[in-house]
């Protein structure tokens, strides 16, 4: 067995502590660096639903009631701006254009989903958007939002060709498993919106085919086993509550998603340091106890310290 000199004992007694100080000096760090950066994210999330509040509440002036509302902000979002892919991205490109960046420079069906139920949201209507998938292949195809005007009630719009459904006779409009029941509105509703629009409007090149409502869901319940798994729970429990369960808001906020991220790193970092300072207090504690004098000796003093450093003298002979 390998014996420690005593220079050696001293040198790995003052490395282990000044190694402890520098990784709890690195989890302090990484905690205030979290949190600031969820702060300054929040902060900024908050001021870009002001700016949407403002618009959607000029937008949505002298609407009555909750579906009046809804149709006057898909009107606005269809026009505004164009219809292409929005290039602009929050801090990551997969989390894609914010609200308040497709609000100032336009976007595709899955933006412009995004901006209106973001500004649904600002004028007290619950939103959420949803997707439609192929039959043939079980991909995504396009982006449509379910906004909820009543409890239990909700009614289906496309800002990309600015579509709503409503029902015959005036009595209310068609939600999300009414499309999903009866593949015939769609096609019906197209048929007569066409009718009635100009050949320019992009209702005219509505893909029929992909973009239908057969398998239309608020959450991609096919993404990874995790939300697999639970697909097949709801679908044992209750099959239509599988596709109405409206997508996490965070999920739609880029700004509100990194805020959250940022904020379970630094209560993680900050976890991990109080421990390890729980833990080099308590071993403080322990050194100042051990180090108390033997028998009053000197001797012993210095045999007690060397012990404490690893070493294999005796304490206190």
């Amino acid at each position: 067995m390998t014996v420690l000199s005593d220079d050696d004992a001293g040198e790995s007694r003052r490395s282990s502590p000044q190694r402890d100080r520098r990784v709890r000096r690195w989890f302090a760090w990484l905690m205030l660096g979290s949190i600031g950066a969820a702060t300054g994210c929040y902060i900024d999330y908050r001021r870009d639903c002001a700016r949407l509040r403002a618009m959607a509440q000029l937008v949505v002036a002298g609407a009555e009631s909750p579906a009046d509302r809804v149709i006057a902000l898909l009107h606005w979002v269809f026009a505004n701006k164009s219809t292409k892919e929005n290039p602009r991205y929050f801090l990551f490109p997969r989390l894609r254009a914010t609200p308040r960046q497709v609000l100032e420079t336009g976007g595709d069906c899955a933006d412009k989903s995004r901006l209106l139920s973001a500004m649904l949201r600002e004028v007290g209507i619950p939103a959420s958007m949803a997707m439609c998938f192929d039959p043939r292949t079980g991909h995504s195809t396009h982006t449509i939002v379910v906004a909820v005007i009543a409890p239990g009630t909700d009614m289906v719009v496309d800002p990309v060709y600015d579509i709503f459904f409503p029902r015959p006779e005036q009595r209310g409009y068609y939600g999300l498993l009414d499309l999903r029941r009866d593949a015939t509105i769609l096609p019906h509703r197209l048929d007569t919106l066409c009718a009635e629009r100009p050949r320019s409007h992009p209702i005219h090149y509505y893909n029929r085919v992909s973009a239908v409502y057969l398998h239309a869901s608020c959450m991609n319940w096919e993404k990874n086993g995790l939300t697999r798994i639970l697909r097949d729970f709801l679908v044992r429990n209750d099959d239509d509550a599988l596709y109405t369960i409206a997508r996490p808001i965070v999920l739609e906020e880029p700004k509100l998603l990194v805020s959250l991220a940022a904020a379970l790193v630094g209560i993680g970092a900050g976890f991990i340091y109080a421990v390890m300072a729980r833990g080099a207090l308590r071993h403080q504690g322990d050194v100042c106890k051990f180090r108390v004098p033997v028998r009053g000796s000197a001797d012993a003093y210095d045999s007690a310290n060397t012990c404490l450093a690893g070493g294999m003298s005796v304490c206190g002979r």
